[in-house]
């Protein structure tokens, strides 16, 4: 079926954006910002660490300048490999896909890779990563000094994703809306382009 179709009742009426990684990395945080469910206008640290179970919808709109308002769904996914069971259902109808890792975590880059595959290379609805996969290097200390850009992922250097170095410093709040609303704009156009094949 086609996305969007009268047929398709599954189908969101807007974009649908997947947000992955590893447990602990920070999903949450950024898709509780994007979709405008935090306390203020930043990136906020989580008081405590509580995991998600599966996956969180959040819907909001976004106005993407000189594109309009978007209608957004966001799946928060569980980065625990338990819901594995869930992800066929998650991938389905994806306009994009947000990798987020904590490089300072060992272990973490070479684990987004695996989320890469999975959600990325195997999900037919991405057809093109470099313009439907943003990735998040997410560090979890609340200021960036010190901070040092981080080393790209093998599986996202070959794919030639684009990593953004983020964090729960006051900087990270517009580098974060500004990645994402480019690749919102970036998502709405190859939907649209498959619309009309």
């Amino acid at each position: 079926m086609e996305f969007g179709t009268a047929t398709d009742s599954s189908a969101p009426t807007g974009m649908k954006i997947i947000i992955i990684g590893p447990s602990g990395s920070g999903k949450t945080a950024i898709s509780n910002y994007l979709a405008g469910q935090t306390n203020n206008d930043s990136l906020e640290a989580p008081a405590t660490y509580n995991e998600t179970k599966g996956v969180r919808i959040l819907e909001c709109e976004r106005n993407l300048h000189g594109r309009g308002t978007k209608s957004l769904e966001i799946w928060d996914v569980s980065g625990n490999s338990s819901f594995e069971s869930g992800w066929p259902a998650i991938m389905q109808h994806a306009d994009g896909v947000i990798l987020v890792y904590n490089p300072d975590k060992a272990g973490n880059d070479i684990e987004i890779g695996d989320w890469f595959d999975e959600f990325v290379k195997n999900n037919s609805r991405i057809s093109d990563p470099v313009e439907q996969c943003l990735a998040f290097a997410h560090h979890s200390q609340t200021d960036n000094q010190g901070r040092h850009a981080s080393k790209v992922p093998a599986k996202l250097k070959v794919a030639r994703i684009g990593v953004v170095d983020t964090g729960f410093d006051s900087s990270s709040s517009t580098v974060v809306t500004q990645n994402f609303d480019d690749f919102l704009a970036k998502c709405s156009e190859v939907k649209a382009k498959k619309s009309k094949e």
